[in-house]
C-alpha cells in the first residue's frame, strides 16, 4: 500500500512543475503580445527645420514621398556595351 502512495505523489510532483511551467509560459507570452499591440505604430515626426515642417507651418499641405529603395532591381534584358572606337 505504500509503494503505491509513493508512486502517486513521485508522479504528481513533475505534472504539477510542468503545470505551473505552462502556465507561467502561457501568461508571458500573452503579456508580451499585448504589450506589442500597445506600441505606437504611427511614423516618426520629421526633425524641425525641415521643409516639411515648414510647409505645415505655413498653411499648405504637403504629402511626404516614400524613400527610394536601398536596392534597386537591375534593369532587364543585356547591359549597354560601350564601342570599341568611340566617335568624336
Amino acid at each position: 500500500m505504500e509503494t503505491l502512495i509513493r508512486k502517486k505523489s513521485v508522479v504528481r510532483k513533475p505534472v504539477i512543475i510542468a503545470a505551473i511551467v505552462a502556465t507561467v509560459s502561457v501568461a508571458t507570452l500573452l503579456l508580451v503580445n499585448h504589450t506589442n499591440l500597445i506600441i505606437d505604430k504611427r511614423p516618426p515626426q520629421s526633425p524641425p527645420g525641415t521643409t516639411f515642417n515648414t510647409v505645415n507651418s505655413a498653411g499648405a499641405v504637403a504629402t511626404p514621398t516614400p524613400p527610394e529603395a536601398p536596392i534597386k532591381p537591375k534593369p532587364p534584358g543585356p547591359t549597354p556595351v560601350q564601342p570599341a572606337n568611340p566617335a568624336k
